[in-house]
C-alpha cells in the first residue's frame, strides 16, 4: 500500500495535516522530502539544474551545420 500525505514537524513528532487510513499500531516505513515553499522555488530550480550539469556525459563536440539536410546525405569520400 502507498500512500502520499503532507505532513509538518512540531519540534518533535510528525502530524499528518489531513486524516490518514492507517490502521493502529501498524508499522510503517517513510520517507520524508521537504515540500518547495513558493520563496525557495527560484533555489530548488537552480540545484535540479546544477545536479542535471553534473550528470552531464560530455561527448563529441559536432558543429550545428553538421545537422543541416544538406550536409546529412553527403558521401563523406
Amino acid at each position: 500500500m502507498t500512500l502520499t500525505a503532507r505532513v509538518h514537524f512540531d519540534g518533535k513528532v510528525i502530524i499528518p495535516d489531513e486524516p490518514v487510513d492507517l490502521p493502529v499500531g501498524e508499522t510503517i516505513e517513510a520517507e520524508f522530502r521537504v515540500a518547495s515553499r513558493p520563496g525557495n522555488r527560484r533555489q530548488a530550480t537552480q540545484a535540479s539544474w546544477e545536479q542535471f550539469v553534473e550528470c552531464v556525459v560530455p561527448g563529441l563536440n559536432i558543429p550545428e551545420d553538421a545537422f543541416r539536410r544538406e550536409n546529412l546525405y553527403e558521401d563523406p569520400a
